[in-house]
């Protein structure tokens, strides 16, 4: 690069202009398993290696910003000092977001508290932790947020990461399991040690985007026990994940619809909003991710309203999914046949209740 850059000085009287990457300076930066070999090797070779080249080049060569070079900046400061006869402020804080600011201060917000379970999961921090600001930012004008962080056994550094990055926020707790207990067990335990009557569940790899909570935590209304996040529905939507992995969990959703009162099209998504009063005293026998759609399961056969929201699932961008494939198959089954136990040795649910057609984004009972 030296040669190109030396050359160009011999011959051309314009500056030479060059640009970097900020991800070339992270070499710590996450994985993303789902790209290319060829993508990977392009985006990940010599990762870390910029920051010994700009400093070779900040000694070699002499930098300057574009307004230097062409006289605008110090040009208009000047203009505007001589009219005011003071240098002007520069604003920090744009209008709408001083305006957002006020507004969230001045309203009365609702409280909601977000669960999110993590195992072995240190590679998904960053992301998570940026993503999750910018929620909090998202529906903080709305509603008053809490978070729990729920550690549940893992062996890498998940935990210590999430210490440092999010036990100091005061909205923030973080919560650990001695040992390795499964999802639903997590997402039970942030449940119990939640304060608000609203408490909402979502997996840390971001797989549904979670500022979508703003459109289920609204679907909660009144006579709703649980909205959950429906990527099946015909207005939701599956990217990129195997074919092998949706065959089985639409498969799972249909059985499940054949057995329980509320036909919906999604019955294990983790990314879901409970009324916590209906739900911290159901009793599973699953932990893991069977667990979550016995939670469902449950809370349908004691006569529960549940709606659904169209979503978008995506295939996890960082780390590697935790579910083991066979083991799940034998485990729905086995869930299925519970249930339909459960339901055959129950008095019958109340019509109001059961077997209600789940409404459209257009209906007038409210999204679903």
């Amino acid at each position: 690069m030296k040669p190109r850059v030396d050359a160009w000085h011999r011959n051309e009287a314009a500056p030479f202009v060059m640009y970097f990457h900020v991800s070339e300076l992270d070499r710590d930066q996450p994985k993303i398993y789902t790209a290319t070999m060829l993508a990977r090797i392009r985006h990940y070779r010599n990762l870390g290696k910029l920051s010994w080249v700009l400093s070779d080049y900040l000694q070699s060569y002499r930098f300057t910003s574009v307004a230097d070079y062409v006289g605008a900046a110090p040009q208009a400061l000047a203009e505007k000092t001589a009219a005011t006869g003071r240098a002007p402020e520069i604003e920090t804080v744009p209008q709408a977001e001083r305006v957002r600011v006020a507004a969230m201060k001045a309203a009365p917000r609702l409280p909601v508290t977000i669960v999110v379970p993590f195992f072995n999961e240190e590679d998904v921090l960053s992301y998570f932790a940026n993503t999750i600001a910018s929620v909090d930012a998202d529906l903080g004008a709305q509603y008053d947020l809490s978070f729990i962080f729920v550690d549940d056994g893992s062996t890498d550094k998940t935990l210590e990461r999430l210490r440092a990055t999010f036990a100091v926020r005061p909205n923030c707790t973080v919560l650990s399991h001695g040992r390795n207990r499964g999802v639903s067990a997590a997402i039970a335990t942030g449940l119990r040690e939640a304060k608000t009557e609203i408490v909402c569940s979502m997996d840390c790899d971001c797989t549904y985007d979670p500022h979508e909570l703003k459109n289920l935590i609204p679907a909660l209304t009144g006579e709703v026990d649980m909205v959950t996040a429906s990527p099946y529905h015909p207005q939701g939507a599956v990217l990129n994940v195997p074919v092998w992995r949706l065959s089985l969990s639409k498969s799972a959703s249909f059985l499940y619809r054949l057995v329980l009162h509320n036909k919906l099209f999604t019955y294990t998504s983790c990314f879901r909003v409970y009324r916590r009063s209906a739900v911290v005293g159901l009793r599973l026998t699953e932990s893991g991710f069977l667990g979550v759609a016995e939670m469902l399961g449950r809370l349908d056969l004691q006569g529960s309203t549940i709606r659904e929201y169209p979503a978008t699932l995506q295939v996890r961008l960082f780390g590697r999914s935790k579910m083991k494939v066979v083991r799940t198959i034998a485990g729905h089954l086995k869930v299925l046949a519970k249930l339909l136990q459960m339901r055959r040795a129950s008095p019958p649910v109340a019509a109001n209740r059961s077997g209600k057609p789940v409404p459209s984004r257009a209906s007038s009972s409210g999204p679903a």
